[in-house]
């Protein structure tokens, strides 16, 4: 069977459709964000890796 995930030029392109719109669609995305980061308590210096999240 064949997935999305199969196929990079499948996903790049659902992404890209979706992408330029995206923060009209879902505004408040942005402040959660900077919350969630806000929360790390991150130095200067300090590394992060968000792995999975598409």
């Amino acid at each position: 069977m064949r997935t999305m995930s199969d196929d990079h030029t499948d996903v790049r392109e659902f992404f890209t459709a979706r992408a330029a719109d995206w923060d009209s669609r879902f505004p408040d995305d942005g402040p959660a964000y900077a919350a969630a980061v806000a929360d790390l308590r991150l130095r200067a210096g300090d590394r992060v890796l968000d792995a999975g999240c598409g």
